[in-house]
């Protein structure tokens, strides 16, 4: 009795695991296979139950058909619209317009960036989630941490519009962006430093904010 139910068990475990594998790299390995799958299935269950109820062969093959064309027609819709959402989630969610698509020619280290990262800022210029955050490298007066300020500036320059005017909304707007893209020497970003310093920049006077503004901008010129 033991041994026909360790025999049992065996050839359902197989019997599962079979159907396992079918089911994942069959089936489950894309949209294709998973809507043919499910159109053959509907139909066989349409052409079955009428055919049970006494429908001429005939017509339930029509009836069968025409259902499961409406039925396929449903399934690419839902899966065309699965498959839109799956792309907009690896967009940014940024109200941001910028002032070039790229930084492609553009000495990149000059404005506190790896080379590593230009593909990223290509991505975050386009509205698009980077693969990872982005790390700015330039320090403050105290060469310890980033200097959230310098950051800022080429925000201003890449941003169309630039950020001085920011409100509120726009400024919380802002710190998400940077927040969700950016790393200072490897450290997250902090709110209170990043509003500190976003106040100290806004607040600066015209020609010192300009002058503050020319190494940036030299850099995104050449």
């Amino acid at each position: 009795m033991d041994a026909l139910i360790r025999k049992a068990g065996q050839i359902l475990y197989l019997l599962d695991l079979r159907i396992r594998k079918l089911l994942y790299y069959r089936i489950l390995r894309n949209h294709t296979s998973m809507i043919l799958f499910i159109w053959i299935f509907l139909t066989v269950i349409f052409l079955t139950v009428l055919w049970g109820l006494g429908y001429p062969s005939e017509k339930a093959i029509m009836y069968s058909i025409g259902l499961s064309v409406v039925f396929f027609i449903m399934l690419v819709l839902m899966g065309a619209y699965y498959e839109a959402k799956r792309l907009q989630a690896n967009e940014l969610n940024s109200c941001f317009h910028f002032t070039r698509s790229n930084m492609n020619g553009i000495l990149i280290s000059e404005l506190g960036f790896s080379e590593t990262d230009r593909e990223n800022l290509n991505l975050v210029l386009n509205n698009l989630q980077p693969k990872s955050k982005i790390d700015f490298k330039l320090v403050s007066d105290n060469r310890i941490a980033a200097d959230y300020k310098k950051l800022l500036r080429v925000i201003h320059l890449l941003i169309v519009g630039g950020i001085r005017d920011f409100k509120k909304e726009q400024k919380e707007l802002l710190f998400k962006f940077v927040e969700a893209n950016f790393t200072l020497n490897g450290s997250p970003v902090n709110r209170a430093s990043f509003n500190s310093r976003f106040s100290e920049l806004v607040n600066e006077k015209e020609q010192e904010f300009q002058n503050n503004l020319e190494p940036f901008q030299k850099a995104l010129r050449k």
